[in-house]
């Protein structure tokens, strides 16, 4: 049998490297709309390959403290407080907690003398949706059993359920006392949907929620994730969102974010939950700033973000005082300039530190190293870094600052770091959050975000 002539190679060849080509071009694919996915829905950089993390929350003490907050807010000694649970099956392990700490938050009413009584509104989707309603009722016996005898098999199907509409019929079912303290609490590990749909319809869906809220006084608190619209439910009803889960990955060779992050005054208000949620003692809240010239077209917004900040700690109550410690460098690389005013400092002042810009670069690795130690932080006080810049973090020249270095200081001052930084360049087109800025964070307890914009001078830069 003669071989195949050279002609008949060449094509076979060719044929079997146009099909490799066809087939790492659709993983390629599906690769990057997972990571524009996720990243759109976190607002992070993430990295889609590696394994989810889950930080737990004290779910016994978030309740705890709603039902103080409610006591507290009880004009005439009377609460109403409706449950609100996924019975999703990824919610065993939390319902179960929240079902063994009910007993908790009775205490607390009855410690303050409260007349209270408990609701159960119970979603879940088993092929269908399954909203189920179990009246106020006085004490905590019944809603332990209520809890224990629902007509449905608990934590089971592999879908979510529609918590707003749960939310709504919630609102539409229940008989509340007029003179009571009204507040729901939602316990969920994923988004909230509707079977309205998925656009304007949730979103008119949510606005009624809301008006019905204000109308009858109705505050709602979440345990739940960091999606917009459950932290707007709390923020805009009065109550309180906790974080049931933070999802940290490692960020490596990540391509570069996209615009659709959130806005630099949404960003100040998530820090500021954050912040309200996990510091309780008194607290010295010190901006870490860039102050370079390149932070000139955000100032504007990050003087909006700051009054949000206020607004949220004010209301929250937290005994806080606030500084700053500016930045900036001559440009080229030279060398930094530090310059420090311990707290207090009132609103104006911060906003007129901010407006103050030099004319040069940043080097974020020198302002933590000089900067940080000389606050000298009374012990009684906790001390919040709030780091703002737009660039990846770097030392001046002589200096031999490391990431390393830079969170040993935060760790010796016991500090809780919050960044909204800037990205350092990967590869072709790529960008991830650098070393400092999201060690420091994960080490401390604090929130890290892309400063927006970022990935537009970043863009800049390598296309000169």
């Amino acid at each position: 049998m003669k071989s195949p002539k050279p002609q008949v190679w060449k094509c076979l060849i060719a044929l079997m490297i146009l099909v490799g080509w066809v087939g790492l071009e659709s993983v390629a694919t599906v690769k990057k709309s997972e990571t524009q996915s996720l990243r759109r829905k976190r607002h992070v950089i993430v990295n889609p390959n590696d394994t989810q993390k889950k930080t737990a929350i004290d779910v016994g003490k978030s309740l705890v403290e709603i039902a103080e907050c409610a006591s507290q807010n009880s004009a005439n000694q009377a609460v109403d407080l409706v449950f609100v649970i996924d019975g999703s099956l990824t919610m065993k392990d939390l319902g179960k907690k929240v079902e063994k700490r009910i007993a908790d938050m009775a205490r607390v009413f009855e410690e303050s003398v409260i007349d209270y009584q408990f609701a159960l509104i119970w979603f879940q989707n088993l092929g269908s949706s399954k909203i189920i309603v179990k009246p106020l009722q006085r004490g905590l016996l019944p809603i332990q059993e209520s809890f224990l005898r629902l007509p449905v098999a608990k934590f089971k199907g592999p879908s979510v359920g529609y918590g707003l509409d749960a939310i709504m019929k919630g609102l539409t079912d229940l008989n509340f006392r007029w003179d009571a303290e009204k507040q729901f609490v939602v316990v969920t590990n994923s988004e909230l949907q509707t079977t309205w749909g998925a656009g304007d319809e949730k979103n008119e869906l949510f606005e009624k929620i809301l008006d019905w809220c204000k109308q009858d006084e109705i505050r709602i608190n979440v345990i739940g994730i960091d999606e917009e619209i459950q932290t707007q439910l709390a923020e805009q009803t009065g109550g309180k969102w906790y974080g049931t889960r933070e999802i940290r990955r490692r960020i490596e060779h990540v391509p570069l974010v996209k615009r659709s992050m959130l806005d630099i005054d949404e960003v100040f208000k998530r820090i500021a939950r954050h912040i309200t949620v996990t510091v309780k003692q008194p607290t010295d809240i010190v901006f870490v700033f860039d102050s370079s010239l390149s932070m000139d077209n955000k100032i504007d917004e990050i003087c909006i973000g700051l009054d949000s900040l206020i607004q949220i700690l004010d209301s929250e109550k937290l005994d806080y005082r606030l500084g700053i410690i500016r930045f900036w460098a001559r440009s080229g690389g030279g060398d930094s300039s530090v310059v420090i005013t311990k707290p207090p400092l009132n609103t104006t002042q911060v906003r007129q530190m901010f407006r103050t810009l030099g004319r040069g670069d940043e080097h974020l690795l020198d302002a933590v190293m000089e900067g940080v130690p000389k606050l000298q932080t009374p012990e009684d006080r906790k001390l919040v870094l709030f780091i703002v810049t737009d660039e990846s973090s770097s030392s001046g020249p002589g200096n031999e600052y490391t990431a390393a270095k830079a969170i040993a200081v935060c760790r010796q001052t016991g500090a809780q770091v919050n960044v909204i930084g800037g990205i350092v360049p990967v590869g072709h087109g790529g960008g991830f959050v650098d070393k400092f800025q999201r060690g420091v964070t994960e080490i401390t307890n604090g929130q890290c975000y892309i400063m927006p914009g970022a990935e537009v001078q970043l863009r800049d830069r390598r296309n000169r």
